[in-house]
Order: structure tokens, then sequence, then C-alpha cells
């Protein structure tokens, strides 16, 4: 593949080409996770047999994924900057889970943070960090929806919401797949599943992210 790439398009597309793949990789498997979360039904057992054999194959993944990305860095030395920062995301969420599991002893606060400045959308954050512990520790769902609602007035202050975000995510001129809270956000105004979501919550997400789902059908996830 990256022969091909590299026989017909010319070097800056190329590079443009790979930055693409990597942030479109991370994008991939964080739906992957989520979507994983969304099929959850147990708000008592986690979604997997094992915590920690899933969060080992997990980090084994993202292990396999950047090393195949850092080999090509060898040849193109700006990758591994666009590398560093795309998988950042991956190796939050991994941590993430592992708290939830109790398998780290790490504060859950200081990767949330880590997480909101990658989002800049504060129900996003609520949103996945939610998810994360529903896949492993669906007991404690509410609880760390609580911890990320205590924690607003610091993330808004470290990482501001952007509208301009969102509406850029949206535009027409944007390849698809290539951003994370556009996933995200259309993934959560879809979902069936219900979460701990104050009242409104929903119709705020739609408005904000323009999409043409019906406020009237989101609402009734919130619970």
């Amino acid at each position: 593949f990256m022969g091909d790439l590299e026989q017909f398009i010319d070097e800056f597309m190329l590079k443009k080409s790979v930055d693409a793949l990597v942030s479109s990789s991370v994008v991939f498997y964080v739906k992957c996770l989520l979507t994983k979360a969304e099929g959850h039904s147990s708000n008592r057992q986690s979604c997997f047999v094992s915590n920690e054999k899933a969060l080992e194959r997990i980090a084994g993944d993202i292990r396999v994924m950047r090393d195949y990305f850092d080999g090509l860095a060898e040849n193109m030395p700006a990758l591994g900057k666009v590398v560093e920062k795309e998988f950042e995301v991956l190796t939050t969420i991994h941590e993430l889970m592992s708290i939830a599991a109790e398998i780290s002893v790490s504060d859950a606060s200081d990767f949330i943070l880590v997480l909101h400045k990658k989002l800049r959308d504060i129900d996003l954050t609520k949103h996945c960090v939610g998810d994360l512990w529903h896949m492993v520790a669906p007991t404690n769902e509410r609880a760390v929806w609580e911890l990320v609602e205590s924690m607003e007035e610091t993330l808004l202050a470290v990482a501001p919401h952007d509208e301009s975000l969102a509406r850029s995510a949206m535009d027409r001129s944007q390849v698809p797949g290539l951003r994370l809270d556009e996933m995200m956000a259309t993934l959560y105004i879809e979902s069936k599943r219900k979460r701990p979501v104050k009242a409104g919550a929903m119709e705020k997400m739609v408005g904000k992210w323009n999409t043409n789902v019906n406020p009237e059908n989101a609402r009734q996830y919130e619970g």
C-alpha cells in the first residue's frame, strides 16, 4: 500500500496522506471501543470476560499501530510529531479504562483533563469517560459522570469550548473520519443507550453539532 502511494503521488501529498492515515486509525479504533460500550447492556458486569486481559490486548493493539507509524516516521521526520499527538488519545483512553478497572492507581482526574484538552467539548468528555467506565466498571458509571461534572469549571478553564470547532468539523470540505470530536458527536446523538445525562443536554449537543437528528428523539435517552 505504501509502495503504491510513493509511486503515484508526489512527496507533499504523500506526507498529507500518511498524516491522515494516522488520524483516521486513531479515530477508527476509538469508535470501535465506544461502539462496544454502546452495545453493552449490563449495568453490573464488565463487557469483557477479563478486564486485565482485554486491557493487555488493547495495549498490544496500540503498540502495533504505533510501531508501524514510527517505522514510517524514520523517512518522514515530521510524521513523528503527528504520531505522538494523535496516539496520546489512545494511551489516555487506555489509562482511564485501567483506572476504572482498578488496575491502575493513577488519578482519574488527571487523565480526564488530558482527554478534555483533546476534545474541547465538555459534553463529549462526559459521554466518552462515562462509556469507558460503562465497559469495565458499569456500577461506577454514574460516579464518574459526577466526577467529570465536578471538574467542569476546571476543564472549561483549561480548554474552553470553541463553537468554531463543531462548525469546521461539519463543513463539507472536511474529509470524513479524521475528526475525533465529529465521530463522537455523531455516535452519541444517534445513541440509544441511557446515560445519566442532565435534561436538555442532548438538545444542546444536537444544536451545537448542527445535525439532522430530531431533539425529541434524542431526549428519550437522557436519564
